[in-house]
């Protein structure tokens, strides 16, 4: 990296963290380039990448100032916010944002907004050769674009089936939204216990024959909540299973670009996409727009083509047509890319922080689940310990967690667990709040202990 990037970051930083506060002066070019053993040149480049960032601007005669509009890194208000998973807005280039935006605008100023079913074409030449990367090798016609995984599973969740299935099969725990759009619905569900070890292929299988299944929801890696991925053995045996019984898979791959997992090949991969609809995101890498993919096999898409233009009528199931053009910008000048390894390296070291802390926790107390290469984590807590208490103790500490109850559909197994999402903390934050948070567990568990001898003693 040129030794003004550099600079340009170690800034950024320091602005994002509330050393420089909005409309404050920066160091002049002579101090600085004293204190970094550099030239004013080298200076002026740094000063003038973090003024295309819309960081801070210069006044004529007077300096460089960190602009207003930057709030401290993250801070929507002063409590950590381990409870979501939404990426902060500014974990995305603002400049690559706003370039991509204006070549978007620019390049389809003259287009209509009547797009076909499928999505911008110019967008979708660029998704064959873009979804290899995450092992999905479909022709152009089998992929869609759409404005999400949530609106495409409540849409697909409501569709017949070319199987004439009943029931819709997920995993538990799993995507909370998910669970509650089943409940409020009403549809016949089926669930599978997922945990840290993955799922009981034996017990699916029993599913599958014994019940009418419309579908399987899985989420093989990068799990929300647990954090986990499905070894490569049950991939496999889920796309076999799914074949033999005609039972569809929905694969949700939310976090396909930014989870590094080794030689990782999606169940879509192993059944050669049949009985298999693949969906994936672009939100949690590029916050500022909403869309997503779904890759389906050629024997359901006359099927999927007729209730996307039915649906028209009722809901709008395509993204936008900057939000597609966006995107486009971004995967034709390879700044897509660019961000995904910028996710990347900013939450090693958040990774290497939930490893290090957590590996002094006593595990009968609090146990935590996850590969640490996403979001989430889950953290299996002694049943002793109550979870309402945690949660006020952690926030008169300002730190929010998310209880893992609504990933439940059935809340008789609920599995005494809550999630951590690292999307919207700081690094200092994160280990501040995971030492705060065992010291309190620790607490709780010896209120729990001194209850249970009074009760005894009773």
């Amino acid at each position: 990296m040129a030794k003004y990037m550099e600079i340009a970051k170690e800034i950024e930083e320091a602005i994002r963290e509330g050393k420089y506060p909005p409309n404050s002066r920066l160091p002049s070019l002579t101090v600085l380039a004293k204190q970094l053993t550099c030239s004013k040149g080298t200076i002026i480049q740094a000063y003038a990448q973090l003024q295309k960032a819309h960081l801070i601007y210069v006044k004529a005669q007077s300096g460089y100032y960190v602009a207003s509009n930057n709030m401290p890194f993250f801070q929507e208000s002063e409590q950590i916010r381990l409870d979501t998973g939404n990426p902060a807005v500014s974990l995305t280039s603002l400049y690559d944002a706003k370039h991509c935006m204006s070549l978007a605008i620019e390049h389809y100023s003259e287009s209509s907004l009547d797009v076909s079913i499928e999505g911008v074409h110019s967008l979708r030449q660029l998704l064959p050769g873009f979804l290899v990367e995450s092992g999905i090798y479909a022709r152009l016609e089998d992929i869609y674009l759409v404005q999400g995984i949530t609106q495409m599973l409540s849409f697909l969740s409501e569709t017949t089936f070319p199987n004439q299935g009943e029931y819709i099969l997920i995993e538990e725990p799993t995507y909370s939204y998910y669970v509650q759009f089943l409940k409020e619905q009403g549809l016949p569900v089926l669930t599978i216990t997922r945990d840290a070890l993955g799922i009981d292929l034996k017990d699916l299988e029993r599913l599958m024959q014994t019940y009418p299944i419309k579908f399987f929801y899985t989420i093989p890696r990068a799990h929300n909540p647990l954090g986990t991925t499905l070894s490569s053995k049950t991939r496999k045996k889920i796309a076999e299973l799914a074949v033999r019984y005609q039972v569809y898979i929905i694969e949700d791959d939310y976090f396909a670009s930014c989870a590094q997992s080794k030689r990782y090949l999606p169940i879509y991969y192993y059944a050669q996409g049949k009985y298999c609809i693949y969906l994936t995101s672009f939100t949690k890498i590029i916050p500022y727009i909403r869309i997503g993919i779904c890759v389906i096999h050629p024997e359901f898409q006359k099927i999927y083509q007729q209730l996307v233009a039915q649906s028209y009528y009722f809901s709008y199931q395509h993204p936008s047509l900057i939000s597609q053009a966006t995107l486009e910008s971004y995967l034709r000048s390879q700044l897509y890319h660019k961000q995904v390894e910028s996710i990347t390296q900013h939450f090693k070291p958040y990774y290497a922080m939930l490893k290090k802390v957590s590996a002094s926790w006593d595990p009968q107390l609090a146990r935590m689940t996850g590969d640490f290469n996403c979001y989430y984590v889950s953290v299996l807590l002694h049943p002793g310990i109550s979870i309402s208490r945690l949660e006020k103790r952690l926030l008169q500490h300002h730190i929010r967690i998310a209880r893992n109850e609504r990933c439940f559909y059935d809340l008789s197994h609920f599995n005494h667990s809550l999630r951590i999402g690292i999307a919207r903390v700081r690094l200092e934050d994160l280990q501040m709040a995971l030492e705060r948070f065992y010291a309190i567990v620790e607490n709780e568990y010896a209120h729990h202990l001194s209850k249970k001898a009074a009760n005894k003693a009773a």
